[in-house]
């Protein structure tokens, strides 16, 4: 592992870094300076990790929160902070939808999904977006197909 990603792990175990949440797979803590970690917990984090970094190093959509760098063995990942979002409705108000259903129907998202093989059921949720400079955008992006089938 490079040095940044040594220095981000001694600084987690030292307590450094705020936890910010976890999933199924991965932890998240804050490294108070516009960035997040995203550390896996196991082989399906690990996959994740390798999916977000490819999707945000191709997409031009804007709907991706931006990944900065990924660690060698591909276990940690580095990605623009955004900030929380309280009720999916700040979601729903930003795309002008009136429910969940449109959301995914945009045609944005359905872009995505066709584009990097994206399972959009995970983007109904407000954990799965965040906002950055006003825009709204998709924090959690490493599910796809593949990786769903692989490991859950």
């Amino acid at each position: 592992m490079s040095g940044i990603f040594n220095q981000i792990m001694f600084n987690i175990r030292r307590g450094y870094y705020k936890y910010i949440g976890s999933g199924s797979s991965r932890d998240v803590f804050d490294l108070g300076n516009g960035y997040v970690v995203k550390i896996a917990k196991n082989m399906a984090g690990i996959a994740q990790n390798k999916s977000e970094y490819k999707i945000s190093k191709s997409d031009k959509s804007k709907l991706f929160a931006k990944i900065i760098q990924i660690s060698n063995d591909s276990s940690m990942l580095i990605m623009e902070k955004a900030d929380k979002i309280y009720n999916i409705s700040e979601v729903l108000n930003y795309f002008n939808v009136r429910n969940k259903r449109e959301l995914l129907n945009l045609k944005e998202l359905q872009n995505i999904k066709s584009n990097y093989n994206l399972l959009l059921g995970d983007l109904d949720r407000k954990s799965s977006w965040g906002i950055i400079k006003r825009r709204t955008v998709i924090i959690d992006y490493g599910l796809t197909k593949e990786v769903s089938q692989r490991y859950y």
